[in-house]
């Protein structure tokens, strides 16, 4: 193959996320999209994915599009940082290759925050039209979080992500906004309202009575705090029940309902929030969760941080969801800044 045919491009496709479910000649329109430029897989489980990357290293690929959503986004991130680690550790330099999050999930909020707009196929089309005729690819940096954890059965965790709800109500209202399904804004503002509505119910005299038993059993699983000893930047915090906890790398929104991390939209920092109070408390706070706004409190942290560690006590675990993955059973997880990504900005109109 001569230079100029050599591939610039892995496109990286989950068939399992939400739209490409849908989509069964999925394959064939990437194919074609890309090519002589680039190499297209897919891959149905994660033992797939390792060997998927490393064809794409070899292979030179300088661009990585993800045809997925946030969840195969921050997998193919995760064990691309541990590939590329490894070949560096081995003495060969590897760069980092320029990541175009897709728009093939729930809530894509990582693309968003990248001003990408389009269908993977469609933003495909217009990366390989600049890439053959020499059109200069605007960039925007995008950071991202290295969450290390180890696991009550002693094995360790090194996960790249985005967002993380480590637990109380951040936690638990994505059990059962994947127990309602679809991933969409009616389900999430469903799932608050029900939330709300028992949170008030079991918190009011009287009210319980005329409230249906199941909505008030719904919201004290949500609002059932975690525990844990958390210490933000080397600092302990001196409440140890958390109605809320979560840490994100950037500013995003969930469906257009839910603004969260207001801080990181800045560079170089993590928004650490972590959130001592009742469920009414929680409820009162609601318009500041929803609107991104400083939450109020007297245990509230809720700012800029470098580094956030938090390590369970008793008999409890951590069950963190990193950009919409469900993980369970941790005994320590340890969050801080992980690289920069140099995402190339695509719009396809």
């Amino acid at each position: 193959m001569a230079r100029s045919q050599l591939p610039v491009v892995g496109v990286l496709s989950n068939p399992n996320s939400g739209k490409n479910r849908r989509q069964p000649g999925r394959r064939r329109e990437l194919e074609r999209a890309v090519g002589s430029v680039g190499i297209v897989r897919q891959t149905r489980d994660l033992a797939e994915l390792e060997a998927v990357l490393d064809e794409f290293l070899d292979a030179g690929c300088r661009y990585w599009v993800c045809d997925g959503g946030d969840g195969t986004l921050h997998w193919m991130l995760s064990v691309a940082d541990a590939r590329v680690r490894a070949r560096r550790e081995a003495g060969h330099e590897t760069p980092w290759p320029r990541v175009v999050p897709g728009n093939g999930g729930s809530i894509d909020f990582v693309a968003h925050k990248a001003g990408i707009r389009g269908d993977a196929v469609q933003l495909l089309r217009v990366l390989v039209h600049r890439v053959r005729s020499g059109v200069p690819l605007a960039t925007v940096p995008i950071d991202t979080m290295r969450v290390q954890g180890t696991r009550s059965d002693g094995s360790a965790f090194d996960h790249l992500g985005f967002a993380s709800a480590l637990g109380g109500i951040a936690q638990r209202f994505f059990d059962k906004l994947y127990a309602r399904g679809p991933v969409d804004a009616w389900s999430i503002a469903h799932v608050i309202g029900r939330s709300t509505a028992g949170a008030v119910a079991n918190s009011t005299p009287g009210l319980g009575q005329l409230v249906p038993s199941h909505l008030r059993e719904y919201a004290g699983e949500v609002f059932e705090p975690t525990m844990a000893q958390v210490d933000v930047d080397g600092r302990p915090l001196p409440f140890s029940s958390f109605a809320s906890l979560q840490v994100g790398s950037i500013d995003i929104s969930l469906g257009g309902v839910v603004r969260t991390f207001r801080h990181a939209a800045a560079s170089g920092v993590l928004h650490a929030q972590a959130i001592s109070t009742s469920p009414l408390g929680i409820v009162a706070n609601l318009p500041n969760i929803v609107l991104g706004t400083p939450i109020w409190g007297r245990n509230v942290f809720d700012g800029a941080a470098q580094r956030m560690r938090v390590r369970a006590i008793e008999d409890h675990t951590l069950d963190p969801v990193i950009d919409g993955e469900l993980f369970r059973g941790f005994t320590a997880l340890d969050i801080g800044r992980g690289p920069v990504l140099d995402v190339p900005v695509l719009c396809a109109a």
